[in-house]
């Protein structure tokens, strides 16, 4: 049996899978499932973020 999602959850969710697939501005890679942070419209993951150059 399947289940009607309301339309906040439908575009919380579709609004997931739009940042998984975007790209880390520092190491090139998708987003995926790893922590991130939004910065002026650009995401970035956390880890990246973090490492000392």
């Amino acid at each position: 049996m399947t289940t009607m999602m309301t339309y906040k959850e439908q575009r919380q969710l579709e609004r997931q899978k739009a940042i998984a697939k975007s790209y880390c501005k520092v190491c090139k890679q998708q987003i995926g499932e790893k922590p991130y942070i939004l910065f002026e419209e650009r995401y970035f993951h956390l880890y990246c973020l973090r490492k000392e150059r």
